[in-house]
């Protein structure tokens, strides 16, 4: 019977799959999520493989419960960088820092060219994108309403252009003023 850690069964529950997402990342800093298994995460998390298996039937389901680990706190980082911001111009700059502050410390697992996900899972891990994108959607239309961005501006376009430039290592080939300027430019700010 394996050791209860923690005050209660939710809590053991917890706290096993938190220690299951840290080994996830500490995997993912070295290897491709398609080279990772159960048996390597169980290892590095120190717990049994069944463990494993009682918390993610499969690897997909980790794969989508990792993502939606890592993007809440994500999401409130996000907020919290643009949140002090005066204009929507002024969070539009800000939300290009903090992605570009985020892009190092957090590990959403990228697949290769070679997996293939079920399209169930490609919706779920399409769905935690979306809340990432609606931080820079709200900016893009409050600057829209102010007047601040071009008033002809393909909102949802635009967002998910801004955000494949600034997630992933991409970004790490332009300066932040390069980025800063491209993206004000693009949303029809002044410069």
């Amino acid at each position: 019977m394996p050791k209860i850690i923690g005050g209660s069964l939710e809590e053991h529950r917890q706290r096993t799959r938190e220690k299951i997402f840290a080994a996830l990342a500490a995997l993912l800093e070295t290897q491709e999520f398609e080279s990772v298994t159960f048996s390597r995460i169980a290892t590095a998390a120190g717990v049994g493989r069944t463990a494993m298996y009682n918390h993610f039937p499969d690897r997909e389901s980790l794969l989508v419960e990792y993502a939606i680990h890592e993007t809440t706190d994500y999401i409130a980082q996000l907020r919290a960088g643009v949140s002090d911001s005066a204009t929507p111009r002024d969070a539009a700059i800000a939300y290009v820092h903090t992605q570009l502050d985020l892009n190092v410390s957090f590990h959403v697992p990228q697949t290769s060219g070679g997996a293939t996900l079920t399209p169930e899972t490609a919706a779920r891990m399409r769905d935690h994108v979306v809340l990432i994108e609606d931080v820079l959607r709200t900016i893009v239309a409050d600057g829209v309403a102010s007047g601040d961005f071009a008033a002809d501006l393909d909102v949802d376009s635009t967002v998910r252009i801004i955000n494949g430039l600034l997630v992933g290592s991409s970004a790490k080939r332009y300066s932040r003023p390069a980025l800063e300027d491209f993206v004000l430019r693009g949303l029809g700010a002044e410069s």
